[in-house]
């Protein structure tokens, strides 16, 4: 069964995007506004998990470096 409200924000993308085309006016610009915030916000998270596997792997190898430097 599907939530009557969900904090996904491609959910609230789409939903928001939906209300902006049957919208008129200001209110159209208020859900196509509400609508880019959410695809940003996808893409910020996006972007995160990117850098944050990054840093991980940054400094798994920089663990292993210093390990290996170690036992010599």
């Amino acid at each position: 069964m599907h939530a009557p409200f969900s904090a996904n924000p491609l959910h609230i993308a789409d939903t928001a995007q939906r209300m902006a085309q049957k919208a008129e006016g200001t209110e159209s610009r208020v859900f196509q506004k509400v609508a880019v915030v959410s695809l940003g916000v996808v893409a910020a998270a996006s972007a995160a998990q990117v850098l944050l596997g990054l840093l991980r792997e940054l400094n798994r190898r920089y663990d292993n470096d210093r390990n290996s430097d170690r036992s010599r």
